[in-house]
This record gives structure tokens, C-alpha cells and sequence, in this order.
């Protein structure tokens, strides 16, 4: 057997179980259909493993047009489920295209057809932090009060669009409101509030995104995703395009211009005064907020503790510095400087503030001692 018919053999295959899940679940609601169909589109056996996202995005879509030959009543609804639930935009456009050619051949639509995916947004709320770089959001969905259920995400922003770090689905709403709105009686800084739908959609989505991204990126080697994440995944894309017809757009990342203008503002500003008004400073401010921008990926103004720990961390930062010792003499003192000063033009409040200025005062420390300086003066 060629590969070409290894691979029609594999897609069969997949078609007819899936046909046999649908028999299987022939009787069964809307919501309990999202729940079968998300964990089948994880392509995960029992141990967890499976193909690439790529490799199984790819599986889904001969799938879909294998479904789409069989004039039977369960490659309707198995297509009625892609149509809902899959992650691909243009393979939730072949699924109805197949289906709806079935429909008019005569075969019957599942009676959960009408409904599934129509859910209620019931409300949506989150925690973050005052430096961005953590949020928890809570969206509440029932289908017209049956069937009410949440998803739970944690997201860590300080990496790209945002990087999944716990997601659960649950069916009890109300604990979970309770412990997010008492988040800001943690210590950790959380403050709760009701959120936009549209900015929720946007935080899961890049979330996702940006999970996926690395996921697939042999490099990554940082804490792996939930378990729960792949079965979750197809579910919280649903239930994000449930939440608003578009998400919100992100704050603009600066242009170069407005990044010049910020080092200007910066150098011209009292947190500066301090330090060598001479072209030293000024080249270790370039490769300060070149780490931010580049290497790190985030805005030179919203910066907090994870972030600058991370980016004054870096080699490319203190090999920079050592190539340049007029540079690598003034970078620690421009560093700090410039993390005092991000945090009075966000205005942050005092006490992030003083946690932010500790963080820097740490990791300006470490970078003086990695790139050969000797203590900060005093």
C-alpha cells in the first residue's frame, strides 16, 4: 500500500468512527454533543498523545470532505459538529457547505442541529494585576439556563499574546465568581472586575494563539501547557466566538517614532537627572528598550516584575553591554531609572510601584555582576 492509499485508509477510518460516535449520540443535547465533539477534535489517545496541530488540522479537513461523500444521516451531524466546533475558520465553512448539500439531498439534521453552539453569555468577569502580566477570566454560558456552564483561564501575559496556563470548564458558576471576586484579599495584588465580552474573546484567542505557537515549537522548553489544554481547546475557541461577533482590538504596539519619543520624554524627565547626560546613556538606553521591544516582544512602558526580571536577564542585554564598557558602566543605573520612571507614567499605584522598583533593584544587581561592574553607587 502507496502512501496516497495508507492515507485514504486512515481518513476512511476516521469518518467511520466518527459516524459511530454520532450513532452513539443520536439522543443527545446540544451541549453534550460540545463536549463529545471538543474532546475528539484533541486527537489525543489515552496517554495524552497525538499528532501536531498542524498534522491533525490537516487529518480534519480530508475528513470533512470524506464525510461529505456519504449520503448517511450520521455524516450529517458529524458535520453539524465541525460545522460548530472546529478551530479553522475555513473548515467550519466546508463542514455547512457538505452538510447543507446532504440536507438538500434529502438526509435528515440531527434535532440538536438548531441549536448547538447558540448558547447565552450569562457574564463575564476577570482578575488581573497592575502590571498586566496575569489575568483569570471567568465567562459564564447556558443554553437559555439549561446547561450552564463556565470557562476558567489563567493566562500568562508576559509572553506574546498571552500564554494558557491553567483552563477548566465547570458547571457550578457561583464558587468560582465568589473566589475571583475576593482575588483582591490575596496579597498578589489582583483587582476583580466585569469584563468587556469583546476584550474576553480577544484574551482567549491570542491566548490560544500564542499556546499553539509554542506548543509546536521544539525550542520551548519553559513549563509545559495543562493537560487539559488540547481537549479544552476546540470548547474555548466555541465559546470565545460566542462571546462577541468580533474581539477588541489591543492596545497598538509603538511605532519607532513613538519609541524615540518615549526615550526623549525619559531623558528629559526627572527619574534621568541622575544619570551621565552623555552619548553613553543615551546607547544604553537604546539596547535597554531594543531587549523590551525585540527580544521580549512587549510595550517599553507596560512592564512589570516577570518582565523586567526576564529581559534584564538576558545574554544578548549583557553581551551587548560588555562589548561597549562606557555602555556597560551606566546600564544598570539607566535600567533602573527607566523602570521607575514606566511605572509614574502608567501610575501605578505605591505599593506596585515599590514591588516593580524591588524587582529592578534585584535584577539590576544581578546584571551588574554578570556584565563585570562593580556594586551600584551610594
Amino acid at each position: 500500500m502507496d502512501g496516497s492509499d495508507h492515507g485514504a485508509s486512515r481518513t476512511a477510518a476516521s469518518a467511520d468512527f466518527l459516524e459511530w460516535n454520532f450513532t452513539i449520540m443520536a439522543g443527545s443535547s446540544a451541549w453534550s454533543i460540545e463536549q463529545g465533539m471538543t474532546q475528539l477534535l484533541a486527537h489525543q489517545n489515552a496517554e495524552g498523545f497525538g499528532p501536531s496541530l498542524a498534522d491533525a488540522a490537516r487529518h480534519d479537513a480530508r475528513v470533512i470532505h470524506e464525510l461529505g461523500q456519504r449520503r448517511t444521516p450520521t455524516a450529517v451531524a458529524a458535520l453539524r459538529a465541525f460545522q460548530a466546533m472546529s478551530t479553522v475558520d475555513t473548515q467550519r465553512d466546508l463542514a455547512r457547505l457538505n452538510a447543507d448539500r446532504l440536507v438538500e439531498q434529502g438526509l435528515p439534521e440531527p434535532p440538536w442541529a438548531p441549536t448547538i453552539g447558540r448558547v447565552r453569555m450569562d457574564g463575564c468577569w476577570w482578575a488581573h494585576d497592575p502590571f498586566d502580566e496575569t489575568a483569570i477570566v471567568l465567562c459564564a454560558f447556558s443554553y437559555d439556563g439549561a446547561d450552564e456552564h463556565a470557562i476558567l483561564a489563567m493566562i500568562d501575559r508576559t509572553i506574546g499574546g498571552g500564554l494558557v496556563r491553567e483552563l477548566t470548564l465547570g458547571t457550578r458558576v457561583e464558587p468560582w465568581l465568589d473566589l475571583l471576586q475576593h482575588a483582591d484579599e490575596g496579597g498578589d495584588g489582583l483587582v476583580s472586575a466585569p469584563l468587556d465580552p469583546a476584550v474576553a474573546r480577544r484574551l482567549l484567542e491570542d491566548a490560544v494563539a500564542t499556546s499553539d505557537e509554542l506548543s509546536e515549537n521544539p525550542e520551548y522548553t519553559l513549563r509545559p501547557l495543562p493537560a487539559t489544554y488540547r481537549k479544552m481547546r476546540a470548547l474555548t475557541l466555541a465559546r470565545a466566538r460566542a462571546l462577541s461577533d468580533v474581539s477588541a482590538r489591543p492596545e497598538p504596539f509603538p511605532t519607532s517614532v513613538e519609541i524615540e519619543l518615549l526615550k526623549r520624554t525619559f531623558l528629559g524627565s526627572a527619574a534621568a537627572a541622575a544619570l551621565p547626560g552623555d552619548d553613553a546613556t543615551r546607547r544604553a538606553l537604546d539596547l535597554l528598550v531594543a531587549q523590551f521591544v525585540d527580544q521580549a516582544a512587549c510595550h517599553p512602558l507596560r512592564l512589570g516584575p516577570r518582565r523586567v526580571m526576564a529581559v534584564l536577564s538576558l545574554s544578548t542585554l549583557a553581551s551587548g553591554a560588555a562589548t561597549d564598557p562606557s555602555v556597560g558602566r551606566v546600564l544598570p543605573d539607566v535600567a533602573r531609572a527607566w523602570v521607575r520612571w514606566t511605572a509614574v507614567e502608567r501610575g501605578l499605584p505605591g505599593d506596585a510601584t515599590e514591588r516593580l522598583d524591588g524587582v529592578a533593584e534585584q535584577a539590576c544587581t544581578q546584571l551588574r555582576a554578570t556584565i563585570g561592574q562593580g556594586p551600584a553607587p551610594t
